[in-house]
Formats: structure tokens, C-alpha cells, sequence
């Protein structure tokens, strides 16, 4: 019978008694190893050690269009869900030492993604928003990197992305097909379009490549091989700011309450860019009402004091977090095809974002459409800092209306709503004004027409 080695004396001493001779210096190696495992398992993840701790002084408040409450047992309470999974529950702890023991909860985490549509050139901008989002939640949550680029990216691009994460990145290259001028599209008709907007100050109206990436962003991105490996994802742009800290899984949260489409901006476009989208949508509606959802509602986005044609508002989608399998839907995809087909995007300046605030109206429940009030984000000069937020954002709160038109130029003769978009989309107490108030008397002391409501939005509620 071979002769068991005893452990070394500094470790024996720790073991019983009735272990002691019978296991040999691998087994109690190993076992050192997987005990010193667990400890560093349970131990916070390496960047709250330098990070001071943040409480949060109250959860986010929810705000639901009134059309989307519904005591049915079978729809999800993403009210409850955030009480009951906030404060960092399925965050990833440790930094891949144990890969096994991740493995364990990988198979219940959302399939998703973090995508970007960006340029070697938009290096410096993408290193700030990817910065300011690991820094408040991805790297607690681990979620991968999806760059998209019309060329191959740089070395020194995917260096310093790869840098900043330790989750995995991707680097892929948008065929041809989804970034060139259709072969349905009259090149000198085009052109002139790209002349008339430019001259009439339309934003980025004379630029080719922003036609390419609207049509892009409208209903291709889905589409691309890599991202077939997802379900959900979160749409990243360069030179953005994330502001608060989010502790729970923004996809999980997606899953779990089957939304379809989440935002956090709800503002006015330039409707010179999209003239006829309207009337083409309200065409594709009388030709396939059977895509329509029995519970869409439209009514919000249509202006009963402009012959009911649509009022402009629009989900702000350079910030979003979507279900990929939706916008892959046949509804979306037919609709999508419908407005290519007659040219808008080309012709006109047809934009993703109006296209699919229509689309998720059209084919989506008010209840599977979410606004991350909790968010703090900013895009250029929109920016939206939630409430009660003191200790977790690093922003002054902004009013519900602070952004509602800040993307119609002066010189734009568009006829603003009664409302501002996110009070019509919600609907209820958020559309009642003070006793007394009227919008023209409002505007003849000088102001907009808009700050006569009784809730402003900073309220405890």
C-alpha cells in the first residue's frame, strides 16, 4: 500500500483530526486554493474599493402612461421588480476570477449588448461615454461591446476600447448593402434634396453619410450577423454623459417586464426633415391594418388642432435600450421596407428616431414602453437628470419639459403641440394646468406657452 505524504505542519494544524494523515499536500493545496476562491468570490468587485459608496436616498419614482396600468394578473409589475432586484442583486462580482462559478448564472442572463456606431475619428468621444458607463454600471454587469463601422476600426481604436472593459468587444464592419445609395433612388433627385435642406438649415441635411446611417439605424442594425447572437440591446453614441449610478440590470428589467422599446427623451423633431412620413405611415396603416396592435394608441402623437396629422414628437433614440427580436418583427420590418421602398430617407431626411416612435406606437402596448426617468443622460445640448437623486447623480434635476423642443430651430414654422411630448405620452394628472393659467396669457408675458402645469416633474410622488 503506498504511503500517503502527510500535509505540511503550517496547513495540518487547521485540518481535524481525522484529516490530517489522510490527505496529501495536492489535496490540501487544492482545497487552500478553492477556499482562497470563495473569499475573493464574495469579496466587491475591484472598483468599489477605490470608489466611495453611494446610498441611494430613495428608489427611482416610475412613471406609466395612464393608458398602460392594469391590475391583469398576467402583466409584469416593473414596479415591484425594481424593489425586489435593485441594490445590485444579479450584479457580476470579481473581475473573471472564478469563470466556472459565473458560468453558473450565465445561463439565465439577458442575451444582450451594448452597441455603437461609430468612426475611428470618434476615438476621443466614445472613450468618454464608454468611461462613464462602466464607471456607473457596466462593470458591475459585464455586458459586451458591439462597435459597428462603415470601414475596418484602427488598432489603436480597439486598443483603447478594449482598455476600458473587462467585458468582451466586438468589432464589425456594416456590409455595403446597408450603407449606400439604393438602386431605386434618382441620383439628381438626391442631390437636390441634400442642396434644398442644407440651404434651409435642416440639421446635417446636405451630408450623404447621415442618410446612410438614419437608414441604418432605422432598419439594419438588427439585421447584422453579429447581433443575431442578441436579444436586447443598449445604443451607446460618442460624446455622450451618463450621470447616476443604476443598480440593477437594465436588461434583466427588459426581459423580465417583456418590454419591448425603453427611452428617456420624448422631444420634437424639425419636421422639414420628414415632410411626407405621415401620410406615408397613415398609407401603410390602411394598407395592413391587421399589423396594427389592438391596444397601439396613436392619439398622443397626433395633434387634434392640425388636422390630426402627427405632432412630431419622437423618442430621442441616440439613447435607447430595445428587444431586438421586436424591431426584427414582421410588422416593424414590413414598415420599415414600406417607407425605404419610397425613398424618405434620401428624398427627404426620414430619421430613426421619428420612425421608430411610430413603429413601437403602432405595433407595441403603452405597457411595454418604458421611460428610464432614472437614467441621467446627456446628447449634445439635451439632457435629462431624474429627481431625488442626491449621492447617486452627479446633476441637477431637470423639469419633465426641459428638452421638449430644443431641436426645432427658430426659423422652423412647425406648430408646436398643446403639450409637451412626454406629458402626452403619459397622460393623466401630468397633462392638468393651474386654475386660472392659460398658454396665450403665458406667452404674452413673454414666456413659451409651456409652464403652466401643476406638476413640474421634481415633485415627491
Amino acid at each position: 500500500m503506498p504511503r500517503v505524504r502527510a500535509p505540511p505542519r503550517s496547513l495540518a494544524r487547521f485540518l481535524p483530526a481525522t484529516w490530517r494523515g489522510a490527505l496529501t499536500r495536492r489535496q490540501v493545496a487544492l482545497l487552500a486554493c478553492i477556499i482562497l476562491a470563495v473569499v475573493v468570490w464574495c469579496m466587491p468587485p475591484p472598483l468599489a474599493w477605490h470608489r466611495p459608496a453611494r446610498s441611494r436616498v430613495r428608489p427611482p419614482s416610475v412613471l406609466r402612461p395612464v393608458a398602460s396600468t392594469t391590475d391583469a394578473p398576467h402583466v409584469p409589475d416593473p414596479a415591484r421588480w425594481l424593489r425586489e432586484n435593485s441594490h445590485d442583486r444579479h450584479a457580476v462580482h470579481g473581475a473573471g476570477v472564478l469563470p466556472l462559478v459565473e458560468s453558473l448564472g450565465a445561463a439565465h442572463k439577458p442575451r444582450a449588448a451594448l452597441i455603437s456606431l461609430v468612426r475611428n475619428s470618434e476615438l476621443e468621444g466614445l472613450v468618454q461615454s464608454m468611461q462613464q458607463l462602466e464607471f456607473h454600471w457596466n462593470h458591475k454587469y459585464r455586458y459586451p461591446w458591439v462597435f459597428f463601422n462603415d470601414e475596418p476600426f484602427s488598432d489603436e481604436f480597439k486598443a483603447a476600447t478594449q482598455a476600458l472593459t473587462s467585458a468582451t468587444c466586438y468589432y464589425e464592419v456594416v456590409p455595403d448593402e446597408h450603407w449606400s445609395l439604393p438602386d431605386w433612388i434618382d441620383e439628381g433627385r438626391f442631390m437636390n434634396s441634400l442642396e434644398y435642406l442644407g440651404a434651409i438649415g435642416v440639421g446635417k441635411g446636405w451630408m450623404i453619410s447621415y442618410r446612410h446611417m438614419c437608414r441604418w439605424n432605422s432598419g439594419f442594425f438588427y439585421k447584422h450577423p453579429r447581433l443575431l447572437d442578441f436579444d436586447f440591446y443598449w445604443r451607446v453614441e460618442p460624446d455622450v454623459h451618463f450621470f447616476c449610478d443604476l443598480d440593477y440590470d437594465v436588461f434583466r428589467f427588459m426581459r423580465d417586464n417583456n418590454m419591448k422599446y425603453g427611452f428617456n427623451m420624448n422631444i420634437l423633431d424639425d419636421a422639414r426633415s420628414f415632410p411626407s412620413l405621415w401620410s406615408r405611415t397613415r398609407a401603410f396603416i390602411n394598407a395592413h391594418p391587421e399589423l396594427i396592435h389592438a391596444e397601439a394608441d396613436l392619439d398622443w402623437l397626433l395633434d387634434p388642432h392640425n388636422s390630426g396629422d402627427y405632432n412630431n414628437c419622437q423618442f430621442f433614440s441616440n439613447f435607447e435600450i430595445g428587444d431586438l427580436r421586436y424591431f426584427r418583427g414582421e410588422a416593424n420590418e414590413k414598415y420599415f421596407s414600406w417607407l425605404d421602398r419610397a425613398g424618405g430617407f434620401y428624398y427627404e431626411r426620414f430619421g430613426d428616431a421619428p420612425i421608430h416612435t411610430l413603429s413601437v406606437a403602432m405595433f407595441v402596448p403603452k405597457r411595454e414602453i418604458w421611460f428610464f426617468r432614472d437614467i441621467g443622460y446627456q446628447h449634445d445640448i439635451n439632457r435629462h437628470c431624474p429627481p431625488h437623486a442626491a449621492g447617486r447623480c452627479s446633476c441637477e434635476p431637470t423639469s419633465m419639459d426641459e428638452n421638449f423642443y430644443k431641436l426645432v430651430p427658430l426659423e422652423s414654422p412647425q406648430r408646436k403641440p398643446d403639450d409637451t411630448c412626454i406629458r402626452q405620452f403619459l397622460g393623466g394628472d401630468w397633462l392638468k394646468t393651474r386654475s386660472g393659467w392659460t398658454a396665450e396669457g403665458e406667452r404674452a408675458l413673454g414666456g413659451d406657452g409651456f409652464h403652466g402645469y401643476e406638476l413640474s416633474g421634481l415633485e415627491d410622488i
